[in-house]
């Protein structure tokens, strides 16, 4: 296991690809203070990890939808994958208040690698988030008057992607939305354009993330704000989606 801030391990680049990605050693890292940390700054923001370790070799990654999720991969992991993974998780609180009560009888999950899960049904849209953003998709959805239209998929892997679940999504909606806590240019986002690109589907695809600038100090509700994925912002982008498109 190696436990270090999402920015930090920045710095130790060179280390990820030849000590560990190029032997494809099982090191577990753990990056805490994935994606926009509030207080603490510019320079801890843990934004660009999802872009700069996607592209390694032999490299997993994983962004868990709540603590429930983030200890089943940490079991799923000690269990042995044979490659090294990277699990991101954000500074704050979690999602529930008592959440050792949501645990199974078996206590611990193993997770399916590269298995992605859908939420919420849909129709015509689907939304595509990765890691503990998706729990403001979740609420932006559930202010929705027509919530039967937008469909919402949890991608914690963003490597190895779901394919299989890809094809079918490009396949059934007319739009494709992916949100993430990481900047837009090769992030989660852009693994989907690729994915499109390399299949040859022809869909109308939104990335929304951090946006190609660095974002300054705020609080995490602030920030979301000024990048538009808080609760909010979101609710107001699919009632203008629902609006334009008619749905």
């Amino acid at each position: 296991f190696c436990n270090i801030y999402s920015t930090f391990l920045q710095r130790a680049y060179d280390q990820v690809i030849h000590d560990v990605a190029l032997q494809n050693l099982p090191v577990i890292f753990c990056l805490d203070r994935a994606g926009l940390v509030g207080e603490d700054g510019a320079t801890h923001h843990g934004v660009f990890d999802l872009a700069y370790l996607r592209t390694i070799p032999n490299m997993i990654i994983y962004s868990p939808l709540n603590e429930i999720a983030l200890r089943n991969i940490l079991y799923t992991s000690q269990l042995g994958l044979n490659h090294p993974i990277a699990i991101r998780y954000p500074r704050g609180n979690g999602k529930y208040l008592n959440f050792r009560e949501k645990i199974t009888e078996n206590h611990f999950q193993k997770i399916e690698i590269g298995k992605s899960h859908l939420l919420k049904k849909g129709t015509k849209i689907a939304v595509l988030s990765t890691g503990f953003i998706g729990n403001n998709v979740t609420l932006a959805l559930e202010k929705l008057t027509n919530k039967e239209t937008i469909a919402h998929y949890d991608f914690g892997f963003i490597k190895p992607l779901d394919e299989n679940n890809l094809h079918t999504i490009f396949s059934t909606f007319e739009i494709i939305i992916t949100i993430e806590d990481g900047c837009v240019s090769g992030g989660f986002g852009s693994s989907v354009l690729e994915f499109s690109n390399l299949y040859k589907y022809k869909k109308n695809i939104l990335n929304f993330g951090i946006p190609d600038t660095f974002i300054e100090q705020g609080t995490v509700d602030e920030l979301q704000e000024i990048c538009k994925i808080n609760v909010s912002s979101l609710v107001e982008l699919f009632n203008s989606l629902l609006h334009e498109k008619n749905l």
